[in-house]
């Protein structure tokens, strides 16, 4: 997708080895399960030792899961448990990091394997009108050509090797694979025209209310600053119309497709803003499905854990980050990766 449209910048290679983050990773997780593990004969010897830090207290670092409603650090398989029989499982990434694809597929083959609910997935990174196409190289094609045969890296995605993971555990286990995002054919012209650039048949699937102020705020506000403060204050506006409509085609996408026969919900594979309970996917599926208990909706959210240092980011920090306190159910920490500054890159091609 072009720059002018949010979310969709091209992605460069990274000097940092995948094998070697992933090494220190399953390194970090190995310790993190001892310490959890004995939490609880921890605290039995703390009346004994005078006192032990608590291990929900500990600022996040790579391998950590945390449960924010329950307040606590837990292992992998807790958060299988704790997710199984949702009707719908986000998991949130940040796109250039194939940590959080390897976690992403990790997580749809524990949890499709574990409650045999067979949940679609739906990609933001393909359109509806690929869906045919994807539909057709789905059935004929193997994992490592499915990517290229969708002109995956053409439209400006990572590599297609990433995240050809998640599609192997749909594979493994029957999962529908579902095109939700909006094509760039309607996204460029809602810049300026905003929703009257939406078809009328796919304008009355989507049913788009106004935006509300608050999310409206807050999109602005976000879009200013991920484009480096460089955007005229008048496209604001329009930009938040598309990020609003993208969230809502997300959501259709995920309701529609949990509503055929055979289908017991569905996965959304996202950037991390797409995600978030109270602005994102999760509202417009509220706003779809109004009877549908809060507990059906689940959002994962994979984070890069911050460098340690003398004052670290602790678990509100984090969730600030995206905006609100309750956005996230499940933050899963990974290491980052190394990146160039976008902003720099932005200044220069000025």
């Amino acid at each position: 997708m072009p720059k002018s449209v949010p979310g969709h910048n091209k992605r460069k290679t990274h000097a940092r080895s995948f094998t070697r983050a992933a090494s220190a990773l399953v390194l970090a997780s190995t310790v993190i399960a001892a310490i959890i593990t004995k939490q609880s004969s921890a605290h039995d010897t703390e009346n004994a030792n005078g006192g032990l830090t608590d291990v929900n207290a500990l600022p996040p670092a790579p391998g950590l899961i945390f449960d924010v409603q329950a307040g606590e650090y837990i292992l992998f398989d807790a958060l299988v448990d704790r997710l199984a029989e949702r009707k719908y499982v986000l998991i949130g990434e940040k796109h250039d990091n194939p940590i959080h694809h390897h976690h992403q597929a990790q997580l749809v083959d524990a949890l499709s394997k574990e409650d045999k609910r067979e949940r679609a997935i739906v990609w933001e990174m393909f359109t509806r009108d690929q869906q045919t196409s994807l539909d057709h190289n789905w059935q004929d094609l193997p994992i490592s050509e499915l990517g290229p045969a969708m002109a995956w890296e053409d439209r400006g995605w990572p590599s297609w090797h990433d995240y050809a993971p998640i599609a192997q555990a749909a594979r493994d286990n029957g999962l529908m694979m579902v095109a939700g995002n909006l094509p760039d054919a309607i996204l460029r012209p809602m810049i300026t025209k905003g929703n009257s650039a939406i078809p009328d048949e796919l304008a009355t699937q989507l049913d788009l209310p106004a935006i509300p102020t608050g999310v409206l705020e807050r999109f602005n506000v976000e879009i200013a600053e991920g484009h480096c403060n460089m955007l005229p204050e008048s496209m604001l506006g329009g930009f938040s119309a598309v990020q609003f409509a993208r969230d809502a085609s997300l959501a259709q996408a995920m309701s529609k497709t949990a509503n055929i026969d055979g289908i017991d919900g569905a996965f959304l594979i996202a950037g991390a803003m797409h995600v978030r309970q109270t602005i994102a996917v999760p509202w417009h599926l509220r706003r779809y499905e109004p009877e549908l208990p809060e507990a059906e909706i689940a959002v994962v959210s994979l984070i890069e854990a911050d460098d340690p240092g003398p004052e670290p980011s602790q678990i509100e920090d984090y969730a600030m980050r995206f905006g609100a306190s309750d956005d996230i159910d499940f933050m899963w920490f990974t290491t980052d990766i190394e990146r160039s500054d976008p902003c720099d890159q932005m200044r220069s091609e000025q």
